[in-house]
């Protein structure tokens, strides 16, 4: 099997990131997979090389998690971030393998399942709903009568990093791609033994591994579980059995893994309180007689998936069209921006269906998105991504109205662009309006911002723009960019005409064997098609 391939394939259709906007060079991925391939071939061949003439970077920043939450999560340079994904998938037949069998029902998150084809890694009916709907059929068993409820800690940013390796050796894997997992990892990490970058795919089956070696232990204890990344549940015969449980799952995992549990998720239920519980989340609300909420549950239910990729996708995509249309999404996305907290799983669904409306109910949709932009921060990223697919499909009026609501948030500094991975979802529906308002707002998050993230795509959207006094303006500042913010100038200076091209062969002895490719693809790109904008 090509893993290299395969790792090329996964984030090039899929995203290197369920967090972050997808990486102009992601599209690079995807045109070019033989020449990335062989970049990585020779990463791994001359590994010590790379590591000290192109170092390991990412960008690490706080993301809001609902309404007041927030954690850290990690952009990792893309390069590195698919060399990672490589060498991982090398192994992960071997982790795979030391894993609770799928057949035991125990153990849901992100199983192996390898389509080269479609370059898909995971099970995709290995998932969340599947370890809810299991554990709520153990509870309706009959056989117990308590529930234990945990998840783990800050669990990435926990994880040791020798712990890890121990898991890694004790699964008999290769011991030079564990080597360089665990170099890039220290890396990644400023030098420190612990901590996963959270958002890759690589991060999700390396912190698999880690707790294979409690979930044999709860096997081996006989105790009946499910777990769904470190969202543990498990089945008890009395109150006193289950914190019995729960105080052996507590010290096995700080004395074996240095891992806590969340205070505040941790739960002892009855059966009835779990599956009341459950249900209620599996339907996203309680259960009420009235028409109104029926049909929105209903409209939660609806498996609202594209694949691009399928060999079906017309069909698919008409299908799934007609679906939504039995659905008054307008009515629904009405009702739920009239709450002070929007349910974070219905909002994404009703945005997901958003991008299938057209004419005047997405003009409607918009308006409304737009006055309530406020009560959608706990899912800002969601809908400046439907925004930005769909802002040049609606009226010139609307376009104007919603531009006018998001630059008024870049004015008054409002809290919903302070972290940056919002702001630079924020650059890039900017990058899709062609207007004075767009360059003024863009220009302010780029002189507001020191972040890598939000710069680099200040910078691409400018490019799309058009704005090549802007990016003349930024010329000199080059030596002391970023490395991502290197990628997007050199990509950018083709929208410079002969001042980018004559500064292109000037500066090109500067540029890193991954620079030199950027800078080759883009000018293909503008030879092919002299109107091609970067895909963000």
């Amino acid at each position: 099997m090509d893993f290299a391939k395969i790792a090329i394939d996964n984030i090039s259709k899929w995203g290197d990131t369920d967090i972050f906007p997808f990486s102009v060079e992601n599209a690079l991925f995807y045109d070019k997979p033989d020449l990335v391939r062989n970049l990585i071939i020779d990463m791994e061949r001359n590994f010590d090389a790379w590591m000290a003439d192109y170092p390991v970077k990412c960008v690490k920043t706080c993301v809001p998690v609902g309404y007041t939450g927030y954690r850290w999560a990690s952009s990792i340079d893309p390069l590195w971030n698919c060399f990672l994904l490589y060498q991982t998938l090398k192994i992960s037949e071997k982790l795979e393998k030391n894993r609770i069998p799928i057949s035991k029902q125990s153990v849901f998150s992100y199983r192996l399942k390898i389509d080269e084809e479609s370059g898909k890694i995971f099970d995709p009916d290995q998932n969340w709903r599947a370890f809810c709907t299991k554990a709520v059929e153990y509870a309706e068993s009959g056989k117990y009568r308590f529930v234990v409820r945990f998840d783990i800690s800050d669990f990435y940013n926990r994880i040791y990093h020798h712990r890890l390796e121990n898991n890694l050796i004790r699964c008999k894997a290769d011991g030079n791609v564990i080597h360089r997992i665990m170099k890039i990892l220290q890396a990644l990490s400023d030098d420190a033994s612990y901590g996963l970058p959270v958002g890759g795919n690589a991060s999700r089956i390396l912190a698999e591994t880690l707790l294979t070696s409690f979930d044999q232990m709860l096997a081996i204890k006989r105790i009946v579980f499910c777990r769904y990344v470190d969202d543990y549940i498990l089945f008890a015969d009395s109150r006193e059995d289950a914190f019995k449980k729960l105080n052996y799952c507590a010290k096995y995992l700080l004395q074996n893994q240095g891992l806590g549990l969340q205070k505040s998720k941790t739960q002892v239920m009855t059966i009835s309180e779990f599956i009341s519980q459950t249900k209620n989340v599996l339907e996203s609300m309680e259960e009420e007689s009235d028409e109104i909420s029926k049909k929105r549950a209903e409209f939660l239910r609806l498996h609202i998936h594209y694949d691009p990729y399928s060999a079906t996708a017309e069909e698919d995509y008409e299908k799934l069209k007609e679906n939504i249309k039995s659905f008054d999404v307008l009515s629904i996305l009405k009702n739920e921006v009239r709450k002070s907290r929007i349910h974070h799983a219905l909002g994404k669904q009703i945005l997901n269906a958003v991008s299938f409306l057209d004419g005047r109910k997405l003009d409607l949709a918009f308006s409304v998105i737009g006055a309530n932009i406020e009560n959608l921060y706990a899912i800002f990223p969601s809908v400046m991504q439907i925004v930005r697919k769909k802002i040049q499909e609606v009226s010139p009026d609307i376009q104007k109205e919603f531009i006018s609501t998001l630059f008024d948030l870049v004015e008054k500094d409002s809290y919903i662009l302070q972290t940056e991975n919002n702001a630079s979802y924020a650059v890039r529906v900017f990058a899709k309006y062609n207007d004075e308002v767009s360059y003024q707002a863009i220009d302010k998050l780029y002189s507001r911002e020191a972040s890598s993230l939000v710069r680099s795509n200040c910078l691409y959207a400018m490019a799309n723009l058009g704005n090549g006094p802007w990016l003349s303006d930024k010329r000199p500042d080059f030596p002391s960019f970023s490395t991502w913010e290197r990628r997007a100038f050199i990509a950018s200076s083709f929208f410079l005409n002969d001042e980018g091209k004559h500064w292109q062969i000037h500066a090109k002895k500067q540029f890193s064997k991954f620079e030199t490719i950027v800078m080759d693809w883009v000018g293909e790109k503008i030879r092919e098609n002299k109107d091609w904008k970067f895909p963000i």
